[in-house]
């Protein structure tokens, strides 16, 4: 429709409304004919439909409130209509004038009737709250805002438009319309009627496919029971309870609105039921976080049908039967039609149950294919693959398929998004939501129990017992097979196929974590690894953090030593909800050249932790003085812990360090703790070393910090040039990739750099290393959190002593670790390059100037005292008076410089600042350039 081209137009065009609205006219003139009138014709209002409707045209968004004001003052210049409409760049809003909040029925009202409505829309635009303002959007019956142009829905700005056009036709309906909008707020409003906010949601999804214009609400006889019956008669929705108090308000709330939907456009009632996991969040969070629900994305679901038909195999269907052992809203096996046909779907929760068998009933597809849901929702039980053996979950299944005349005669391919749940968390609270439940022995002799914490591993555990079982396989712990029954073995003579994995997961599952290492030489002993793809999970489901998700394919191939799995996936990280957003139901052609946009623009990874681990090649043992109380200490009532008296964490329910002792370590703040010496003698309280914090995960790059003592947490230790070149190159390591590291890498440990990578001789390679770990200690002089402070005497306990610690990264002390160990190691130049200089000797000079003028110009030579830093958490629990020395640390110089405006101070500090960030882009184009780190 042109009409609707000219409305796209104007909504994407961000010109002022006067330049474009001759674009709007034309829908309006053609739904409306002769009733249209506009601007002089209309009081001055942009659109006027004598009776129905009054339109007000805005630039932008932010003028909503404004114009919503602007355009019911018009009925005070006597113009008559019941509903209100405002259009601006990337918004739309309709109001049916009946369903506006009162208090902005009464603002409108008491307007002045001879101000002009422009004006008494701004007056009246700041009287109104934000709450205000979020509460007149919720009253709309209609709405389009910006980000709707950016979701899952952004390319199909058409559904949007003819959605709006099809709230115009029914104006003078006393139904409003209930969309994809605004159906989960009419969920919400269903809530009244019932005591569980679980019933409200269960009852939506019972009528959705019975609700049209059409639909009434019937009261079954001498019952407390009601059926909405649906188009025009043809269509009886199952039972609905209702308490008789509510069934005449519930019967007006149903009889007022209608559900809409657009076969044409693939709007259908089925897309209500794939964003379940949207309103269960909405309307009830702590069963959705105790469930770990995070349902597959619809779109998702097709593209991973797709993937499975166009990279692994073109015809499954007839080769097995599908298992959803995990079936949440349906979302997943809904997406495989005409890919596997009959197909059995279980579910833990009965009420996920009861909403799978309504969406499968009103789709026709897999009413004729066949489906069995187990066990029958009539039960009101859910059937858990967890806590039972696979032996008796087998047994349920093939009892349930023989009441249909059917059995197991054909291999498992099980199709799952298993929960990604840890259960190492609040039992109370998952027992309150029928969460929690002991996970069967046989799945936790073969995961562990750490790992057995994960529950999509249990899954994992319980898909190898069922398909050894219908293998006729050995226990992978005892030897033998397990199994008393042998009944629901295949017939191999008969079957060629073995049982298929079809399985989204963390992608921590396929390097492996460490702790998965044993679960998963037992699982590699089963399966053969075959194809898979990772997506960035926040990207499909409702998680937080940036972490990849795999969508893999495995086949079931038994191997006493075990199938020497490569796993090659491929990286989509980058793509969008928007690149899926595609007609599903379109010819496979049409389809492939859609997907083949993206798919030839990413390439496979190799999923495996096969380098050096940068940990392993520190060659030190951790250090951490974070630790829980000894029963002993809490039993004493004495002081325990080496924080401050008067450090506020002293209540945490961690405690740090100890009471007594000569040594600090910083927690992360840099607020100075006592603690005790390690068993690798590398305390000091000499300015000899310096301190990290260093995480083994790329996810946790963020968290390192250089010192000059240990911190909480995961401490290492720079004492000597070796352990430098470690430490140091470890640090900047994590400092140059954080925010740059390919998403795929996110659950991959660090590893070393590779220098071998590098086409040069060795004295080369030599002289390269040297110039790249000049870098790394450059930048660690520079981006370091050393202090010079003291931990005063008697605190926390009477004779404790008085400990001083100096900065071990002052260039101007000749003392100093780096004065000692590591000026020496910095080139003048760059490596094959003698014109070149090096970035690293810029940036040791920059900061010996600086100090050369702490020391000359302001020190000279001698202690500060009350210098303005009595705050800073390195002095503020101590009693003394706060100081600075000629090698205080760079954060305390530059924290007093900016006290006192000393701008030839704040000048070296920002020459230091873009050095550093020259540094750090240097060390990551070796890292990306010259050793290929990610490749």
């Amino acid at each position: 429709m042109k009409e609707l081209e000219g409305l796209k137009k104007f909504l994407l065009s961000e010109s002022s409304e006067k330049a474009k609205d001759y674009l709007v006219f034309p829908l309006f003139q053609n739904l409306f004919k002769s009733k249209f009138k506009k601007e002089t014709d209309a009081k001055g209002a942009d659109t006027y439909i004598e009776g129905k409707l009054l339109v007000e045209l805005k630039t932008g968004e932010k003028d909503f409130i404004a114009a919503f004001f602007q355009a019911l003052h018009y009925a005070k210049k006597g113009l008559s209509f019941s509903s209100i409409c405002v259009i601006a760049y990337k918004f739309i809003c309709v109001w049916k004038i009946n369903n506006i909040p009162d208090f902005a029925k009464k603002l409108a009202s008491e307007a002045d009737a001879i101000t002009a409505p422009n004006e008494i829309g701004r007056v009246l635009e700041r009287k109104v709250t934000k709450a205000q303002k979020n509460d007149i959007l919720k009253t709309a019956v209609y709405k389009l805002f910006p980000e709707d142009f950016e979701g899952i829905f952004g390319k199909d700005i058409d559904l949007n438009l003819f959605e709006f056009k099809n709230v115009l036709k029914t104006l003078d309906s006393e139904r409003s319309q209930i969309n994809r909008h605004n159906f989960i707020n009419t969920i919400e409003l269903m809530k009244k009627f019932f005591d569980n906010p679980l019933d409200a949601i269960h009852c939506f999804y019972a009528i959705v496919g019975y609700w049209d214009v059409t639909s009434t609400v019937a009261l079954k006889d001498n019952s407390d029971y009601v059926n909405i019956v649906g188009y025009k008669g043809s269509k009886l929705s199952e039972n609905i309870y209702i308490k008789p108090k509510f069934f005449l308000d519930f019967k007006k709330f149903v009889e007022s609105r209608f559900v809409f939907t657009n076969e044409g456009s693939g709007l259908t009632v089925d897309y209500y039921f794939s964003r379940f996991d949207e309103v269960i969040t909405r309307l009830d969070p702590e069963y959705a976080k105790q469930h770990g629900i995070f349902f597959t994305d619809h779109n998702l679901s097709k593209f991973a049908l797709w993937f499975v038909r166009e990279e692994y195999e073109k015809k499954l269907s007839e080769k097995y039967i599908v298992l959803d052992p995990a079936g949440g809203s349906g979302n997943l096996v809904m997406s495989w039609k005409g890919h596997l046909k009959h197909k059995i779907v279980c579910e833990l929760q009965p009420d996920l149950l009861k909403l799978i068998e309504r969406r499968m009933k009103l789709d026709p597809d897999h009413i004729q294919a066949g489906f069995t849901v187990v066990p029958k929702t009539s039960s009101g039980e859910g059937l858990n693959f967890l806590d039972k053996p696979a032996e008796k979950y087998i047994r349920i299944l093939a009892d349930e398929l023989k009441e249909k005349h059917q059995s197991l005669d054909k291999p498992l391919a099980f199709l799952l998004n298993p929960p990604y749940k840890n259960t190492d968390e609040n039992e109370g609270v998952r027992k309150d939501k029928n969460a929690h439940y002991e996970i069967d022995s046989t799945i936790l002799e073969l995961t562990g129990d750490d790992a057995g914490k994960e529950r999509y591993l249990g899954f994992l555990a319980q898909i190898v017992n069922i398909a050894r079982l219908q293998m006729g396989d050995s226990n992978p712990i005892e030897g033998s097979f397990d199994f008393a029954e042998t009944m629901h073995k295949l017939d191999k003579t008969k079957v060629k196929e073995k049982p298929l994995l079809l399985i989204f997961t963390p992608s921590s599952w396929l390097i492996p974590r460490p702790t998965y290492v044993p679960f998963r030489e037992i699982f590699d002993k089963y399966f053969k690894y075959e194809k898979g793809f990772i997506i960035l999970g926040n990207e499909f489901f409702k998680i937080q953090g940036r972490f990849p998700i795999s969508f893999t394919i495995w086949s079931y191939n038994y191997k006493e030593k075990g199938n020497k799995n490569k796993v090659v996936v491929r990286d989509l990280t980058n793509l969008k909800a928007d690149d899926l957003n595609i007609n599903w139901n379109l010819p496979d052609e049409n389809i492939n050249k859609q997907v083949k946009g993206f798919w030839k623009n990413s390439k496979d990874i190799l999923f495996s932790q096969n380098k050096d681990l940068i940990k392993d090649l520190c060659e030190q043992k951790m250090y951490d003085f974070k630790r829980d109380a000894t029963d002993r200490e809490i039993k004493s009532g004495i002081i325990f812990g080496g924080l401050p008296l008067k450090d506020e964490r002293r209540t945490n329910k961690k405690t740090y360090g100890i009471v007594n002792s000569k040594y600090i370590g910083f927690m992360d703040n840099i607020s100075p703790v006592r603690i005790k010496e390690d068993n690798y003698n590398r305390m000091s309280n000499k300015p000899d070393r310096v301190w990290f914090r260093l995480d083994n995960a790329i996810a946790d790059v963020n968290k390192s910090c250089c010192s000059n003592g240990p911190l909480p947490v995961k401490g290492y230790c720079a004492f000597d040039l070796n352990s430098a070149i470690k430490t140091f190159s470890w640090f900047s390591l994590t400092k140059s990739i954080n925010g740059r590291y390919p998403v795929w890498a996110n659950q991959f440990d660090i590893w070393a750099p590779d220098f071998s990578k590098i086409d040069l001789n060795e004295k080369k390679i030599e002289d390269f290393q040297k110039y790249f770990y000049s870098l790394c200690f450059a930048f660690g002089l520079a981006e370091n959190r050393c202090v010079v402070t003291k931990f005063e005497k008697d605190n926390p306990v009477p004779g404790a002593p008085e400990i001083f610690i100096d900065n071990p990264l002052c260039p101007s002390n000749p003392d100093s670790f780096w004065s000692t160990t590591l000026d020496s190691e910095i080139p003048d130049t760059k490596p094959g390059n003698k014109k070149l200089s090096n970035p690293a000797k810029e940036m040791v000079k920059i900061i010996k100037e600086l100090y050369k003028i702490w020391n000359n110009k302001y020190c000279k030579s001698q202690f500060l005292y009350n210098v303005g830093l009595h705050n800073e958490p390195y002095f503020k629990y101590f009693d003394y008076a706060d100081f600075l020395t000629p090698y205080s640390g760079l954060i305390q110089i530059k924290k007093y410089a900016e006290l006192q405006n000393l701008t030839d101070i704040g000048e070296l500090f920002r020459q230091i600042t873009a050095k550093s960030k020259q540094l750090k882009d240097e060390i990551y184009n070796i890292l990306i350039n010259d050793l290929k780190y990610f490749e």
